[in-house]
């Protein structure tokens, strides 16, 4: 048989040998965790639907109907670098991946040499011979994944691949709540800057109110300085909340990838309702959580590697071949005469390595272990974190009524205690306190409405991006 048919015959087989022989190591399966079929007893209920009936994330942000809530998620999106980051480590994960299944392949390799020696004969006469030789070898070398060690090895380094991608979709969304949570906050110190402002105005019409009546003798110097406490106390608050507006815009420029000297948000004081939380939330929905499907992910690529540290321990079987020309003279380098070929194969199995292989084989159980582990403890913290977010939205709704009645009744409180000092029936000191009680139920009304827009954020997370 002619020595390329030898070649192509074995070459052939190749497939047929691989095919036949299944991958060392366990095959994957994802880990088995009971999830109950509905949640928050006595509150919100979530039921078992189908993974088809599944929503597709959308951009959840612009639920809220905010241009600058929408531009700067939008922004940070584009510009964080945390984010930019993550998708370089994507890149770098995708790269890793085709460099495994380059493992399939062959290793081919042609080069050229040129040498001049000289050689010296022993015995009667002696005498030196010099001898040129030029060639250009091509060599062929591939080992037989009959264990599967290649395959495993483009297991893990997929898995590898997809939780990568899957952490970047995870941060993306991290980044975008953490853009929502922070602006809300804004909103509401901005709510609150607000109601300083009202409440400054009056105090600073009653002190001047009272400086007058001061001098005409009509009141005491005592009503005076509660008068001027009041005002300097007003302003005191407003200048922290000043320093507190200022530190959330520098946080919301280095989530959007900016530099904080100099960024600028618009002030709105509007607090509007956050969007309706559904009656029943599907289970299933965590499955669109992308920091669960990273874990999952993740224990996919420690399962994978078990198999490879398995394959380590069967023999290796190697098919070595070259080719190429072979001449002492250049001139006829690549003359059919020069043309020089081998075939050969090798089998090696490891001897004295059993016991560094023994030990990477359980290192690498241990890692699937501890993958399993990540992942069933993101899935039980998932189901907290929508827990707290659909209780929460619950019980903020309920205080938010509260809150409401109760800044009634402190406005109307001080209404009544201004028209009857007015009248003289009660002292300025009664006066203080209802107007105090007013400011800290507005203050309360609003920081109740700023956490239930952020907890509806929390809930949006927490359900991978909408429900």
């Amino acid at each position: 048989m002619p020595r390329t048919s030898v070649i192509r015959h074995v070459l052939s087989c190749i497939p047929f040998l691989l095919g036949a022989c299944a991958p060392v190591g366990p095959d994957y399966e994802t880990p088995g965790m009971e999830l109950p079929a509905a949640f928050s007893q006595g509150g919100v209920r979530w039921k078992r639907e189908s993974p088809d009936t599944l929503p597709t994330p959308q951009a959840w942000w612009k639920l809220f109907r905010d241009p600058t809530l929408n531009g700067l998620v939008e922004r940070s999106l584009e510009r964080n670098q945390e984010i930019a980051a993550s998708a370089a480590r994507l890149k770098q994960a995708r790269e890793m991946s085709t460099m495994a299944r380059s493992l399939y392949f062959p290793a081919v390799d042609i080069g050229a040499s040129t040498e001049r020696s000289q050689f010296r004969f022993r015995g009667p006469g002696g005498g030196s011979s010099i001898q040129n030789s030029f060639a250009v070898p091509v060599d062929f070398r591939y080992e037989l994944d009959v264990w599967g060690n290649v395959r495993r090895q483009v297991e893990s380094a997929s898995a590898s691949e997809q939780s990568a991608a899957e952490m970047l979709n995870a941060l993306r969304l991290s980044v975008a709540g953490e853009v929502a949570q922070i602006y809300w906050v804004l909103r509401a110190v901005d709510a609150d800057r607000a109601v300083l402002d009202r409440t400054l105005e009056i105090r600073s019409k009653a002190l001047g109110l009272f400086k007058k009546r001061r001098d005409a003798g009509t009141i005491s110097g005592l009503d005076l300085a509660r008068a001027e406490t009041e005002v300097a106390t007003a302003n005191a608050d407003r200048i922290r909340l000043d320093q507190t507006r200022l530190e959330l815009v520098n946080s919301l420029a280095v989530l959007t990838g900016s530099a904080a000297s100099g960024s600028r948000i618009p002030e709105n004081t509007e607090l509007p309702k956050p969007p309706p939380v559904p009656v029943s939330v599907p289970s299933e929905l965590l499955r669109q959580r992308p920091d669960i499907r990273a874990a999952e992910r993740n224990v996919a690529a420690a399962n994978a590697e078990i198999g490879v540290a398995t394959a380590a321990f069967f023999p290796a079987f190697v098919i070595n071949a070259s080719t190429g020309f072979d001449t002492a003279i250049a001139r006829t380098l690549f003359d059919s005469s020069a043309f020089v070929w081998s075939l050969g194969a090798s089998a090696m199995t490891p001897l004295s390595s059993q016991k560094y292989l023994r030990a990477q084989r359980r290192a690498s159980i241990a890692a699937h272990e501890a993958a399993s582990a990540e992942y069933r403890q993101t899935v039980l913290e998932s189901i907290r974190e929508v827990e707290n977010a659909l209780q929460g939205s619950a019980v903020l709704e309920r205080r938010q009524l509260a809150q409401d009645q109760a800044l009634a009744a402190a406005r109307k409180t001080f209404d009544l205690s201004v028209k009857r000092f007015s009248a003289g029936l009660v002292s300025f000191l009664d006066v203080v306190d209802a107007e105090r009680t007013r400011l800290d139920a507005e203050r309360a009304a609003n920081a109740i409405r700023g956490e239930r827009l952020a907890v509806a954020v929390s809930l949006m997370k927490a359900l991978g991006g909408e429900w």
